[in-house]
C-alpha cells in the first residue's frame, strides 16, 4: 500500500516576495546551465536559486559555505514571512502548458506527501542509476534546510479516470498561481477540502509509482530519513517526500525527450574508423547533415537507431539484427533492459564494439542536439552519439522487472518548477 497525504505547504507569500512569483521560481537545479544561474540569481532577492544552487566563496569553511548559508537564508525567508504555510493541507494540482514540436500540450497531474518506501518492495519503482556527486551534494543541503525543496516526478496508473476528475474539477477553478516562465504555463490549484483529499488517498493506496525524474533526491531523502530517524531529530515528517503525480493512462500524453552523450576521450582516430568498428553490427549511412540524419532517427523510432557526429561525418547507425545483437549484450539484464536503446548503446556500442569509457567524467549529457554538434565543434568532446527518446512503456517494463536503466536514460519534458509550493519538515 502507497501511503500518499495533503500537507500545509510552504509558499511564497505575494505581498512580501512579489506579486509576480515567476520572478522567485526557478527550474530545478541539475538543468540549470551557468548562464541561467547567473540571471535568476540577479532576477530577484527572493529566487529560490538562492537555496537550492548558491555559490562558492574561496573562503568556505565547515562552519560558513554554500549550503549553511543556504539555511540561513531559507530560515530566514520562513522567519519573515517571504514563506508562508498554508493554514490545512491540501494536495496542490498543478498544470503545465507547453509548446513542443508545433503542438500546444498539457499535462495535469497533483503534489502530496508520499511515504518513503526502500526500493524492492514493488511500491515505488526507479528505472534510472544514479551518480554519488549529485547525492552528496543534496544531502549537503537538505540536512541544512530540513525541507523538500522541489518535487520528485512520479507516474501512476489512473484507467479509470477517477484521480483525473477530481484534478480538473479543481482546474476548473481561477488558480492560486499562474505564471509564464520561458513560454512555459504553471497554474497551481489548492484541495483542502477533507473529504475531496481523503478519496484521492483512498485511491491512490493501491497505485504502483514509478519515478520519472528525481531519483537522485529521492535516494537523498530515503538517507536523510535513516539519518534523522537514528539520531531521533524529527517527529515523523521526514519520513515522508513532496511528489508530483501524473497519470500515465488517459489525462495526459508525456512528452519524453532523448537525452544525447557526447563523449570527451575516445580510442577512435578517425570517424571511418567507428564506421570499421561497428559496420558488422550495424549499418552505416553517411548524411549530408544534422537535418537529414535527424529526419533518418525521427522515421525510425520503432528500430534501434542512433547518429554520430565526430567532427567531420554525420552517420546513421542502424542494427541489423536484433536477436544477435542482445546476445552481445553479457550484462545479466531482462530482455526488455537489452532492448533499450541506451543499453544498446551503452553496453554493445560503447562497451563491445568502440571500447568508449561510460564512466562519470567522460560522458557529457545534453539535451539539445545542436549543444552536442558544438562541443564536438569547439574541440572539447570527441564525438558525439544521438538516440530517439525512450517510451513510457519501456521505462515501467524495465522497472517492473527489477532493472535500472543507465543514467539519463529519459527526460520528461517539461520539467517541475522549483518554489511553486515546499514541504518543510518541522
Amino acid at each position: 500500500m502507497v501511503k500518499v497525504i495533503p500537507f500545509r505547504g510552504l509558499l511564497y507569500d505575494k505581498k512580501k516576495a512579489g506579486a509576480d512569483l515567476s520572478k522567485v521560481c526557478a527550474p530545478p537545479y541539475d538543468v540549470i546551465s551557468e548562464d541561467m544561474r547567473r540571471e535568476l540569481h540577479d532576477k530577484n532577492a527572493y529566487n529560490i536559486i538562492r537555496v537550492i544552487l548558491g555559490y562558492s566563496n574561496p573562503g568556505d569553511t565547515s562552519d560558513d559555505n554554500v549550503y549553511t548559508r543556504a539555511g540561513k537564508t531559507f530560515g530566514g525567508w520562513v522567519d519573515n514571512g517571504i514563506l508562508a504555510r498554508d493554514g490545512q493541507p491540501a494536495f496542490y494540482v498543478y498544470q503545465q502548458k507547453y509548446k513542443l514540436n508545433g503542438k500546444t500540450l498539457s499535462r495535469i497531474g497533483f503534489i502530496g506527501r508520499m511515504k518513503i518506501e526502500d526500493f524492492g518492495k514493488n511500491k515505488v519503482l526507479p528505472h534510472e542509476h544514479t551518480l554519488s556527486s549529485p547525492k552528496t551534494d543534496r544531502m549537503n543541503l537538505i540536512k541544512q534546510v530540513g525541507a523538500n525543496l522541489s518535487p520528485i516526478f512520479g507516474l501512476f496508473s489512473d484507467y479509470k479516470g477517477n484521480i483525473s476528475a477530481i484534478l480538473k474539477k479543481a482546474a476548473a477553478k481561477k488558480p492560486a498561481i499562474d505564471i509564464v516562465i520561458n513560454g512555459e504555463r504553471h497554474k497551481l490549484w489548492r484541495i483542502d477540502d477533507e473529504k475531496q483529499t481523503g478519496k484521492i488517498s483512498e485511491l491512490m493506496k493501491d497505485k504502483r509509482i514509478f519515478i520519472a525524474d528525481g531519483h537522485h533526491r529521492y535516494e537523498v531523502a530515503k538517507s536523510y530519513r535513516d539519518v534523522a530517524s537514528a539520531e531521533k531529530k524529527h517527529n515523523g515528517n521526514a519520513d515522508y517526500i513532496m511528489m508530483y503525480f501524473a497519470d500515465m493512462d488517459g489525462a495526459n500524453k508525456l512528452s519524453v525527450l532523448a537525452t544525447h552523450r557526447v563523449i570527451k576521450n575516445m580510442p577512435m582516430l578517425s570517424d571511418d574508423d567507428v564506421v570499421s568498428k561497428v559496420k558488422g553490427v550495424f549499418k552505416a549511412v553517411e548524411c549530408k547533415n544534422w537535418k537529414e540524419l535527424a529526419s533518418k532517427m525521427a522515421k525510425k523510432t520503432k528500430k534501434h537507431v542512433f547518429g554520430f557526429w565526430g567532427g567531420k561525418k554525420y552517420i546513421f547507425l542502424e542494427l541489423k539484427d536484433e536477436k544477435k545483437a542482445l546476445e552481445m549484450i553479457e550484462e545479466n539484464k531482462s530482455v526488455d533492459w537489452k532492448k533499450l536503446d541506451v543499453s544498446i548503446l551503452h553496453y554493445l556500442l560503447f562497451k563491445k564494439l568502440l571500447d568508449v569509457r561510460a564512466e562519470e567524467g567522460n560522458i557529457t549529457y545534453v539535451k539539445n542536439p545542436e549543444e552536442a554538434i558544438s562541443l564536438v565543434n569547439k574541440g572539447s568532446h570527441a564525438c558525439a552519439f544521438f538516440l530517439n527518446p525512450t517510451k513510457v512503456q519501456e521505462l515501467t517494463a524495465v522497472a517492473e522487472s527489477g532493472d535500472m536503466m543507465p543514467q539519463k536514460s529519459t527526460y520528461f519534458y517539461p520539467k517541475l518548477l522549483t518554489g511553486l509550493v515546499m514541504n518543510k519538515f518541522d
